[in-house]
């Protein structure tokens, strides 16, 4: 579509509410509406579950309307389909208008939250010199105002005059997006969308000085604010034949965290755009088409599978040039779409709750503490061994004040700079004296948008505690008392083993074994999953660590990986003794990651309902036996180049014998295969022993074993990865295989190169894997 067709449609929005002198009515779900995650959820928590949706399901998506009435165009979406969209976007807006009416965007993105939508809000934006100007015509409209070189080095260019008002214009979003963050409400945000367009005066500028520039002095500036909500949408433009150079617009991926596309050039993406947009999604991104005019068809989104969600611009939505009635309910209807009330988001924590008394603890499982146990206006805040004193009692109260000593945890001298020391003082309902828990453990100071710190992590008695911009180190996590907040799982503990990667002893059957773990950084008294990685034939669990690249995605997801090495002589074909197929006589590996599981469920604080098991060929069959036959201990398992349901029956070797796998209850199995293996063939074949029958049949004997009801569905992740799921099955279990048609015996997105045939970077295993466990805890687990 044209722009000035676009702009039409906007102006036709602010006209028709202020002509028809609608009102705003925030939109009401139906009486069991509910948000779509609990609270304490992060913006990590809906990314992960935006990518799990790759393949499977997408969002549909809408734009509310002008600022004055942002509620208009998602109820005329229920008109027509009897839904709301699963996704509600509010723009910021150019016009004095806009900017008056910028609350009552927000106060819609709330309500959207609350009835079970995911909100977004986007950013048309007069000239950084420019207040306030109209879409198109007048003196400087965001359509048609450009900036000439010069201008544009000074943006791009900390501290010139036209830098200093573009961030003047950034820190107006500012309060907006931290009441957001106050409600425990993530935002997906678009800023300077169609970048690769000269429409507007952000655009058309390729390369690292260029537009992406830009983006990433946006992205780190209101980041700097401490606006951890933000999840950052990064969407070129459609424009024919421009795909090839869509990559010199990106900003890298630490800036962004959608992949997004504006269409509308054509009705949807055509296949050069999709595949460029892929490319740069890469395995790590979820990937959006963040504005169309068209509502996607069942048809469009089966071809082009990798879109999680789609979100329609204004009054498009009953143009009949673009969709008719019939159409929106194609696409709302479809079965894989979701909309508000279908969302449901794992993760979060528990929020702050009412007054909690007790002691706070943080790095080294030392406590806060008032010096000297002195009630004296300036006493300094600092970490001390814990020792019960009132000195380090602590009530956590719902005004927002932390109290020890009956005075107030304080910013002395109303600081807001990092390095503001804290002390003890008289209560004074001051913003130095306010007080967030933040459902990973930190605690926030609003006024300042920093946090409580401990300098250098030291853990020396007497350490003077500070307040910090936000970053992920352990010194920044801290255990409230009950009902104060904080993450704290059932059965919470001190961890004996400290965050890093390092060899811990594991005794068994008389032996002691070394087992190489990696721990991230936690807050005090958390327990974490645990993930068992288990190395391939010819490796060991070093090497196998190194293989899997499981680390960084521990570090991000917060899970503990322990990855053992096991003890088969060589010259058998095996490293894991899997009963009934290896050779008897060695050690019993069943029992043996029992006792691993049990052991660093005591030494490292894992959580015994969230225990996974993943493995590589050798491994991944060892991890299938621990499936048929630890279920009681193991949540769910990721076999890789592995699965298997039990031994070859003797009889019939192209099926598994039923009494060799025999789990306990349903259990949750995401498995990954390449077509091309010449080790495992996924056709079947090769060692007789232990092989033979083919993935697919092990996937459905999985099924059966976990008694899934529905018909296996199978769709096109990417251009060689589809995924096939059985689901409808007990205890909410689900059973679902990646195929990699061009893949040999290998693990996908693995930095390494084993030699053993193609590794595809389309999908990553490790992520996947991350998301599926997620969702899998033990039956009855929170």
């Amino acid at each position: 579509m044209s722009l000035r067709a676009r702009t039409r449609a906007l102006l036709a929005g602010i006209v028709a509410a202020a002509t028809a002198g609608v009102a705003l009515t925030l939109t009401g779900g139906s009486a069991a509406a509910a948000p779509p995650a609990a609270s304490g959820v992060t913006k990590a928590d809906e990314i992960a579950y935006l990518k799990s949706l790759t393949g499977n399901h997408v969002l549909s998506g809408q734009q509310g309307g002008a600022n004055s009435s942002p509620s208009q165009w998602i109820s005329k979406v229920h008109d027509i389909t009897g839904k709301y969209p699963g996704i509600w976007n509010g723009d910021f807006g150019f016009s004095q208008n806009d900017i008056d009416n910028r609350q009552t965007v927000v106060n819609e993105a709330k309500a959207e939250w609350n009835n079970g939508a995911l909100p977004g809000l986007m950013m048309h934006a007069c000239r950084p010199d420019v207040a306030t100007c109209a879409f198109e015509g007048g003196s400087n409209p965001v359509n048609g105002s450009k900036l000439s070189d010069p201008e544009w080095q000074q943006v791009i260019t900390d501290g010139t005059t036209l830098n200093t008002d573009y961030k003047r214009k950034l820190d107006q979003f500012v309060p907006y997006f931290q009441q957001l963050k106050d409600a425990g409400i993530p935002v997906l945000f678009r800023p300077l969308h169609e970048m690769n367009e000269g429409w507007a005066w952000w655009g058309g500028r390729s390369g690292p000085n260029g537009s992406a520039r830009l983006f990433q002095i946006t992205h780190d500036y209101l980041q700097s604010k401490g606006l951890d909500n933000i999840i950052w949408v990064w969407a070129l433009k459609d424009v024919q034949g421009a795909a090839p150079q869509a990559s010199g617009y990106y900003p890298g991926d630490s800036y962004v965290d959608v992949v997004g596309l504006d269409v509308w050039w054509q009705k949807f993406p055509a296949t050069d755009w999709y595949n460029a947009m892929s490319a740069i999604a890469g395995s790590k991104k979820p990937m959006a088409l963040a504005e169309v005019g068209s509502v996607p068809q069942p048809a469009q989104l089966s071809a082009q599978p990798k879109w999680v969600y789609w979100n329609v611009w204004l009054d498009y939505l009953t143009n009949s040039g673009y969709n008719t009635n019939d159409s929106v309910k194609a696409g709302y209807y479809d079965a894989r779409v979701l909309s508000r009330g279908d969302i449901h988001i794992p993760g979060g924590g528990t929020p702050p709750g009412g007054p909690g008394t007790g002691p706070i603890t943080g790095v080294g499982g030392k406590c806060v503490d008032v010096a000297g146990a002195s009630s004296a206006n300036g006493s300094a805040v600092q970490l001390y061994d814990c020792n019960g004193t009132t000195a380090q009692s602590w009530t956590v109260g719902s005004d927002g004040t932390v109290r020890a000593l009956g005075k107030c945890l304080d910013a002395t001298g109303q600081g807001t700079v990092n390095g503001t020391v804290l002390q003890l003082w008289d209560c004074n309902g001051s913003g130095a004296q306010q007080w967030v828990a933040e459902s990973d453990g930190h605690l926030r100071n609003p006024q300042s948008g920093r946090y409580l710190d401990v300098p250098g992590g030291s853990t020396a008695n007497g350490t003077r505690l500070q307040i910090w911009d936000r970053n992920t180190n352990a010194w920044q996590l801290w255990h409230l008392p009950q009902g104060g907040g904080g993450t704290t799982s059932p059965g919470s503990c001190t961890p004996s083993l400290g965050s890093g990667q390092y060899s811990t002893p594991v005794s068994f059957g008389g032996s002691s074994y070394q087992v190489l773990v990696h721990i991230p950084a936690r807050a005090a008294g958390t327990r974490l999953p645990l993930v068992l990685d288990l190395h391939g034939s010819q490796s060991t669990g070093a090497g196998q660590l190194s293989y899997s690249d499981m680390a960084p995605t521990a570090d991000a997801g917060a899970f503990i990986v322990a990855a053992p090495t096991g003890v088969v002589p060589a010259g058998s074909g095996y490293i894991w003794n899997v009963p009934s197929v290896t050779p008897s006589g060695t050690r019993d590996d069943v029992g043996f990651l029992r006792q691993v599981i049990d052991t660093l469920t005591a030494s490292a604080c894992a959580d015994p309902a969230r225990v996974y098991a993943t493995g590589y060929s050798g491994g991944g069959r060892m991890t299938s036996a621990l499936g048929c036959m630890l279920a009681d201990k193991v949540a769910a398992i990721a076999p890789v180049a592995g699965i298997r349901a039990g031994r070859p029956d003797p009889a019939d070797h192209s099926k598994p014998e039923a009494s060799s796998c025999t789990p306990s209850r349903a259990v949750p199995v995401i498995a990954f295969h390449g077509q091309q293996d010449a080790t495992n063939p996924y056709d079947g074949g090769g060692d007789g022993t232990a092989w033979q029958y083919s993935v697919p049949v092990a996937q459905q004997a999985w099924a059966g074993l976990d008694g899934c009801t529905a018909a296996p569905a199978t769709s096109q992740v990417s251009t060689h990865v589809s995924r096939t799921v059985y689901s409808g099955c007990r205890d909410g279990a689900e059973v679902q295989l990646y195929t990699v048609s061009d893949g040999g015996h290998t693990w996908p997105d693995s930095p390494q190169d084993n030699g053993n045939g193609t590794v595809t970077h389309e999908v990553s295993a490790d992520t996947l894997m991350w998301q599926f466990f997620r969702q899998h805890p033990m039956p009855g687990a929170s």
